[in-house]
């Protein structure tokens, strides 16, 4: 097509006709278009070639390169066969990571030596069978072959990747390396460490470590999730002390370290023991994570701001399993004092805060750490914008940067994911509330002429709880009442869809809870 359209341009450019002393506008316009069509192609055809040749020269080199550190690696004893933050432990660690330079071009050498457990002698000790048809290969085991595998590091798998600037793979070998001695019963031992979000899907890619400062060689080793979100750690020198600490971590995603047992408190990510020819295992749990977790409203019982508070705030991962236990993992007073204080707006903030559980403010009973000066500001509720809380506890949403949140909360042009009013008083007497179930109740559910609703919090001996919605008042009936919760039914017959407000009065005052953000029952269709 292309030289039938340059000879015919040729043509008209020579072929002058009869009485003709040149070339039309037109036909001179014509014709360099389509020259500059024909040049424009050939150009782009040139570059595409140019590109190529390049890249195929460096996957050359790359491919050299991988090539060039297999046959090191091959060449090396097989104890020596483990990389730095790998999951193989031993005294000497090659390096994981290379940089090399090649006719002025950066090229990064990769290597990756992990145990391969192979079913040709039985299978190491995994927790079920799913995993263990996962992870030994050539699974099933012949017939003959021993239950468990007491030494299930049968081989090394070694894997080189050489990617260039960009990150870009341009090349990658991989090959398996056995010992040249007959495998014997092991004195090591092995842990499963799997790492899920909150609602226990895997997670891959996260990076997880394995510590032990009291074994001897000391073990740090490392290792990548798989997509089940599982990493395997074999060879590890027995400790019966519970001394290993693994700790899970991934961008963007909060990170968990295992803790050692408190007297009787056991941790609820305890650190492990490893036992010689058994394993261990452990689920750890991360969450995505956005870097603004909390705004802090702190106001009076009026809703006025109350500037200069300093906040108390604890929650996240818990640290023991006991229920009545309340410490967990982030406490911004102890050991270290890291209060957040208000600003004249009332308003401060909390970052990074691990969207697991949820979060606690001036103390289990609302009445420790909240202060201004020397004077102590007594909880009477936390009250939540967003989630489907209508009173604490607090939750932090978990943050996709994919797909943002549509609802954030500005303050001084940064979007919190969560938004909490603090309604604070001096008053030790006052009622304070930190619960109220059920948060909303639903018109075409039934059951509104004789709804249960259970208030706890503190202060609230002989307290009553009335709700108000327009001109309509419900007051409770057989209703009990402690310290510390009320009980009481109540006839919702002729609520509408809306917020119904709360008021609390004991002998000190009322409490009454704002509609906006929230802060009663949600009545819903």
């Amino acid at each position: 097509m292309f030289k039938q359209k340059l000879s015919y341009t040729l043509y008209k450019m020579t072929k002058r006709r009869a009485g003709e002393a040149g070339f039309t506008l037109v036909e001179l316009t014509v014709s360099m278009v389509v020259i500059s069509i024909i040049v424009v192609a050939f150009f782009g055809l040139f570059i595409s070639l140019v590109r190529s040749t390049v890249i195929s020269k460096r996957q050359s080199v790359a491919s050299t390169l991988a090539t060039t550190q297999m046959e090191y690696l091959k060449s090396l004893p097989y104890d020596s066969l483990a990389v730095q933050g790998g999951s193989i432990v031993a005294p000497v660690l090659l390096p994981s990571t290379q940089n090399k330079s090649v006719n002025n071009v950066s090229y990064t050498v990769v290597t990756n030596i992990s145990y391969a457990d192979d079913a040709y002698d039985g299978c190491g000790a995994y927790p079920n069978l799913p995993t263990k048809q996962k992870y030994c290969r050539n699974y099933p085991p012949p017939s003959g072959s021993p239950a468990t595998d007491t030494n299930p590091a049968d081989y090394k798998v070694v894997n080189v990747v050489v990617r260039d600037e960009s990150g870009a793979r341009l090349a990658m070998v991989d090959t398996q390396v056995s010992a040249r001695v007959s495998e014997t019963a092991s004195t090591t031992g092995a842990l499963f460490v799997t790492v899920t979000d909150p609602s226990g899907t895997p997670i891959s890619g996260a990076t997880v470590s394995v510590t032990n400062s009291t074994t001897s060689p000391a073990v740090n080793a490392g290792d990548s999730t798989d997509v089940n979100g599982m990493s395997i750690f074999y060879g590890l020198p027995p400790d019966t002390g519970t001394d290993y600490v693994i700790t899970a971590t991934k961008t963007g995603f909060s990170s968990l370290t295992t803790i050692a047992a408190n007297g009787s408190l056991q941790p609820t990510f305890p650190k492990l023991a490893v036992l010689s020819q058994q394993a261990s295992y452990i689920t750890m749990k991360i969450g995505q994570m956005g870097s603004n977790s909390i705004l802090l409203e702190a106001t009076d019982l009026s809703g006025a701001p109350l500037a200069n508070v300093r906040v108390y705030a604890k929650g996240g991962y818990k640290k023991y399993t006991l229920s009545t236990d309340t410490s967990y993992y982030f406490d911004n007073y102890t050991p270290t004092d890291t209060r957040p204080t208000t600003d004249a707006s009332g308003l401060a903030a909390l970052q990074s805060l691990p969207p697991i559980n949820s979060y606690i403010f001036c103390g289990d009973a609302g009445a420790t750490n909240c202060r201004i000066g020397a004077t102590t500001y007594y909880l009477a509720a936390a009250i939540p914008y967003g989630g489907t809380n209508i009173i604490s506890p607090i939750t932090v949403p978990q943050y996709d940067p994919s797909n943002p949140p549509s609802t954030t909360y500005d303050y001084n042009g940064t979007p919190y994911l969560q938004k909490v009013r603090l309604m604070l008083t001096t008053n030790a007497s006052m009622p304070r509330i930190l619960a109220l179930t059920p948060g909303s109740v639903s018109l075409s559910g039934g059951g509104l002429n004789s709804m249960n609703i259970v208030i706890n919090g503190t202060n609230l001996s002989g307290a009553t709880a009335q709700f108000t919605q327009g001109s309509n008042i419900y007051n409770g009936t057989g209703c009990t009442t402690s310290a510390t919760q009320i009980s009481c039914d109540y006839d919702f017959s002729t609520a509408v869809q809306g917020q119904m407000q709360l008021t609390i009065t004991n002998a000190s005052g009322s409490l009454v809870l704002p509609t906006s953000p929230l802060g009663g029952i949600d009545v819903v269709l």
